[in-house]
């Protein structure tokens, strides 16, 4: 399905918007892909707002499984419009139960100090295999819904690891075809794509007991800084800070190729042991 058709939200009253069905073909997307109701519950919020206004961050709890098989519908509630800021806060609802809560802050173009983090050195995308070739987690069918993205994660012999981080990972992605040049799509498709590889950078470090892992995104949040196309190169530089108690803490800064950071990312997740599984600690 492509992105504009999971971004293409019916309205079927004021506030109130229904996204599209996703029938998965295997079990791992039984479950809707959080990056999918994060899109859509950003796309329905943007539906409320003048254009004037551009959504600068998000911040989003995934509260219950979604349903791939079963279209979700968002209620968008209108929290401020002010003069320079506007606040909304959505529900996704499937079942009769809401499965993401989400608000978002819409900024007027504005001016002030500027400045940002040197992007990290890394390996060019081209000559690193695309995510379906290497991955030994997901196999063919269960990346099929993400066939349009062309996403690249790092080696580890070619990552520059850096001291004192916990755990690193690196992952190049754009959009195979070219989009149309609408700045809220590409905002929209960059939310739908911060989810997928992001909580697997706290899992590098554990290539046996990532098997044997519960995982599923627990909070989501994000800031857009700059312009940028999703059709192009971005790099998502990930680190995952902090694992406990069967969470992980995980954090993402994206670049364009040209080196400018255009977004942030921080999620919270679920990384822990399958009750029938016993760690072996050396």
């Amino acid at each position: 399905m492509a992105i504009e058709e999971i971004l293409d939200l019916e309205q079927l009253e004021v506030n109130i918007y229904r996204g599209g069905v996703f029938s998965p073909e295997s079990g791992f997307l039984q479950r809707t892909f959080g990056g999918h109701v994060a899109g859509q519950s950003l796309v329905s919020a943007v539906r409320t707002v003048d254009p004037k206004f551009q959504v600068h961050s998000l911040h989003g709890y995934f509260l219950r499984p979604g349903d791939a098989r079963a279209p979700s519908v968002y209620l968008v509630e209108r929290l401020r419009d002010g003069g320079s800021f506007v606040t909304r806060r959505v529900n996704a609802i499937q079942h009769g139960e809401t499965i993401f809560s989400m608000s978002a802050s819409f900024q007027t173009d504005q001016s002030g100090i500027e400045h940002q983090d040197t992007m990290p050195v890394v390996a060019p995308p081209d000559g690193i295999p695309d995510f379906k070739s290497a991955s030994k987690v997901f196999d063919d069918a269960s990346f099929r819904q993400f066939d349009e993205w062309d996403v690249r994660i790092v080696p580890r012999d070619l990552l520059n690891k850096l001291p004192g981080k916990a755990s690193q990972q690196q992952v190049w992605f754009r959009h195979r075809d070219p989009l149309p040049d609408d700045p809220v799509l590409h905002i929209c498709a960059l939310a739908y794509m911060s989810d997928l590889t992001l909580l697997g950078s706290a899992q590098v470090n554990y290539p046996e007991e990532r098997k044997h892992l519960q995982v599923a995104s627990l909070d989501h949040a994000m800031w857009f800084m700059r312009p940028f196309r999703a059709d192009e190169w971005q790099l998502y530089d990930q680190s995952s800070p902090s694992a406990c108690g069967g969470r992980s803490l995980t954090q993402g800064k994206i670049f364009n190729r040209y080196g400018e950071m255009v977004a942030a990312v921080m999620q919270e997740g679920l990384t822990r042991y399958a009750r029938e599984f016993t760690p072996q600690r050396g």
